[in-house]
């Protein structure tokens, strides 16, 4: 009897250490499926529901999870987050480690998207002059636009090995739908396609004119993208047309966008004094593609000093004043010449200024040329000339284009011109709609050629300095990383890997 009752007290006391063990254990272990548990709320299934209300494919998923099948024996192992296994006594646990490997794809793709569609102007410039320089620096850009009346983008975009994307437009069924409904229609498939395509993409790139691309948002939060916004015209511009959609767009933008971008800094305190986050904005100007655009042997000309403008004809571009200036100065200077690069509506009223300021002889419109054949005639000219004081006028590209070549600029104390323009270093600023001032600037490099070789140095070594398209790219390239580093890494199904089971001792 005695001997059974020690034998049970000896049962007992192992059956309570037992227990004790057990619930120290149990305790570790609690910790961690709490842990895990908040993980899987605050991130898995979220993207759960996601992918299931885009029909994706769930198997992307498991891509931040490596499968795995271990054995351990007698002891707890402490998880992490960073490839330790769960704990297991004895038995086959399943061990789910943060995905490690490197990653096989390109370290940035980045979607370029442009919603709204003017023809071929600026902004298509400036992309593809980014793209091609992300391309050599080992990004893989593409772009999507509508390619109505942008044929060129295509062709020239294709020659640097960047796919072009066409957004869709309004099909036969959408035209035969009332206007609000087709154009809902119409969103929801600019929806779907920008979400297809950054499925296969890090970043979506938005080339905003104005308070634009809401399709843009709503795809990249379908698809888990960052989003880097460059603005290609200020808010003050664009106040008339901002309504209800453009106001909700932009209340997105504010607090989704990773990086919003400017070219110059008044345009950014613009967007800084609307409720624009100031340490998720930046000013990062346009750019000039240096391969494209290097500077060119200009050889003295005893018969011609010739003035080149590269601007759409439309009104405010400062034709009209640049014809006027030449009639007052080519009694003076009759070796003087002008070259208009450039096509668009208002070609009519400016060919008949030409013939009416008998400037025939002078004056030659090139009409719409292709942008690789724009350095070569650019070339053949001294000075670039650019009147404007177009109200959407932002940064105008074709001023670092001509600087780029060696050419001093001269431009009005209009947007991000001042911030281009060097005054008295790499050319002249003149007041908009100031002939008298324009005349004075011409005549300044025609009448003091040391100002001139002065000048062009000087706009050669502030276009290296800041505006190169390398340079450019690789600020955007920051932007990206920056954006992509605070983020879960992006889940693919090629990351799944499942191991198989290993036996058992």
């Amino acid at each position: 009897m005695i001997r059974r009752l020690r034998h049970n007290v000896a049962v007992l006391d192992a059956a309570n250490g037992l227990l004790c063990g057990t619930q120290i254990y149990l305790s570790r272990i609690l910790r961690f499926e709490l842990m895990r548990a908040a993980v899987l709320a605050a991130y898995i299934i979220p993207a759960l529901l996601v992918f299931a209300l885009s029909f994706a494919d769930l198997a992307s998923l498991l891509a931040l999870l490596e499968i795995d099948l271990a054995r351990s024996q007698g002891e707890a192992i402490h998880a992490t987050l960073y490839g330790q296994s769960l704990a297991s006594v004895g038995l086959p646990a399943l061990q789910l480690k943060l995905f490690t490997q490197s990653d096989p794809r390109p370290k940035v793709r980045v979607l370029h998207y442009m919603g709204t569609n003017f023809g071929m102007t600026g902004v298509e410039t400036f992309i593809l002059q980014l793209t091609a320089a992300q391309k050599r620096r080992g990004l893989t850009p593409s772009i999507l636009m509508d390619l109505h009346n942008r044929q060129d983008v295509r062709e020239i975009a294709g020659g640097y090995g960047i796919a072009v994307h066409d957004l869709p437009d309004r099909n036969s069924a959408a035209r035969l739908l009332p206007w609000k409904l087709g154009t809902a229609v119409l969103r929801a498939q600019r929806i779907g396609a920008i979400y297809r395509l950054l499925k296969s993409n890090d970043v979506l790139h938005i080339q905003a004119v104005g308070l634009s691309c809401l399709d843009g948002f709503i795809a990249a939060a379908m698809a888990g993208a960052d989003v880097v916004v460059t603005h290609h015209g200020t808010l003050s511009w664009f106040a008339p047309q901002r309504d209800l959609l453009a106001e909700i767009t932009f209340w997105i933008e504010k607090r989704t966008a990773s990086t919003i971008v400017m070219p110059y800094k008044a345009a950014l305190a613009e967007l800084i004094s609307e409720g624009v986050p100031a340490d998720r904005s930046r000013v990062i100007p346009f750019c000039v593609d240096e391969e494209l655009f290097a500077e060119g042997r200009h050889a003295a000309s005893q018969s011609g000093f010739t003035l080149v403008l590269v601007a759409r004809m439309v009104l405010g571009k400062g034709h009209l004043e640049l014809l006027w200036a030449l009639s007052k100065l080519s009694p003076r200077y009759p070796q003087l010449r002008a070259m208009f690069i450039g096509d668009g509506p208002t070609r009519g009223q400016i060919e008949g200024e030409i013939d009416r300021l008998g400037l025939r002889q002078i004056v030659e419109c090139r009409g719409k040329v292709d942008h690789r054949e724009v350095p070569a005639l650019m070339r053949s000219a001294q000075v670039i000339v650019l009147p404007t004081y177009e109200p959407g006028e932002m940064y105008p590209v074709s001023l670092l284009e001509g600087m780029a070549l060696g050419l001093p600029a001269i431009g009005t104390r209009w947007a991000g011109i001042p911030d281009i323009i060097d005054d008295g270093v790499t050319g002249v600023i003149v007041e908009p709609k100031d002939e008298a001032s324009l005349v004075r600037a011409i005549e300044r490099f025609v009448a003091d050629p040391s100002f001139l070789a002065q000048s062009r140095d000087g706009a050669l070594a502030r276009i290296r300095s800041r505006f190169t398209a390398t340079i450019v790219a690789d600020s955007y390239a920051d932007l990206y990383r920056e954006a992509m580093s605070s983020r879960t890494p992006y889940l693919t199904s090629h990351h799944i890997r499942i191991r198989p089971p290993r036996c058992l001792a």
